[in-house]
């Protein structure tokens, strides 16, 4: 089963494994009629996807900034906002060149300090993303060991190596404002922490709420893959009580996550009805 609408998802452009022809040609078949695209610190597959999606469907220009605040790192999902807005393109920039200084870190480190003898093919895939994340660290380590025991995943093998490996974050207030200069809509994704991540504390959560509330967030992602039915509700009273709008998405990465599925709005895997997200309402 699946939900008509998906404002979280990701593509081959950062930690997904589906082209952007890929990734449509399933939207279709599913019968998704809102949805955007939500790569890691990097606009290309969104503006790739505005190129060739057909009339009839409501496509949304995304992205994801990985984000820290002075409680706890988080993501900020914007939407709509200016391509071309010169502030915007270099807040982007500024967050992809993080990114990139920190995989280099991680390869200098698993060569380096650990000894993984990766091949310059190898270094090349790796490099060659735009926007590249654990799970592509992942699948290389686990090429080098021996095969996964049953129930445990490529990325719990990464976890070992460097699941706390710092940096790699850009301030949460000046991603809010670059999104906003260019005339898009601001979402905290997955507030209580998303796949694989620590769960915030309730004072964790109520001190970054607040935060990002004041800093200017619109909406709260409360409609999400991992959580539950009452997890879900407990954002959405926290939404209304802040005047915030409400957002739901999968967190889709193809079988880089390959328990979660497109429209996938909560872990139950009920269908959850357009109306209840009112962000569709100003994106």
């Amino acid at each position: 089963m699946n939900s008509k609408v998906d404002m979280h998802m990701h593509t081959v452009v950062s930690d997904g494994t589906d082209t952007i022809p890929e990734l449509l040609e399933k939207i279709q078949t599913l019968g998704i009629t809102t949805f955007a695209i939500t790569d890691h610190d990097a606009i290309d597959g969104a503006l790739e996807m505005e190129r060739i999606v057909p009339a009839g469907i409501n496509f949304i220009k995304g992205v994801e900034l990985s984000c820290k605040t002075e409680v706890a790192k988080c993501h900020i999902l914007g939407y709509n906002y200016d391509p071309n807005h010169a502030a915007f393109r270099n807040f982007v920039e500024e967050a992809n060149d993080v990114r990139m200084n920190k995989t280099e870190r991680r390869w200098k480190y698993l060569t380096e300090e650990l000894g993984f003898d990766f091949s310059e093919e190898e270094k090349a895939a790796l490099f060659k993303i735009k926007s590249p994340a654990k799970p592509a660290f992942a699948d290389l380590i686990q090429k080098h060991l021996p095969p996964v025991q049953p129930g445990e995943e490529p990325i719990d093998i990464y976890k070992t190596y460097f699941e706390n490996f710092p940096g790699g974050r850009v301030d949460a207030i000046g991603a809010i404002k670059a999104v906003k200069a260019a005339g898009g809509i601001v979402v905290w994704a997955h507030p209580f922490g998303g796949t694989r991540e620590k769960r915030l504390t309730e004072k964790q959560f109520r001190d970054q709420l607040e935060l990002l509330s004041n800093a200017g967030i619109d909406g709260l992602e409360c409609y999400y893959s991992e959580y539950t039915m009452e997890e879900v509700e407990t954002l959405r009273r926290a939404a209304v009580e802040k005047g915030l709008l409400i957002s739901g998405g999968s967190d889709y990465h193809g079988t880089g996550k390959p328990h979660l599925h497109l429209g996938m709005l909560n872990k139950e895997d009920e269908v959850i009805a357009e109306e209840k997200l009112t962000v569709l309402t100003v994106v």
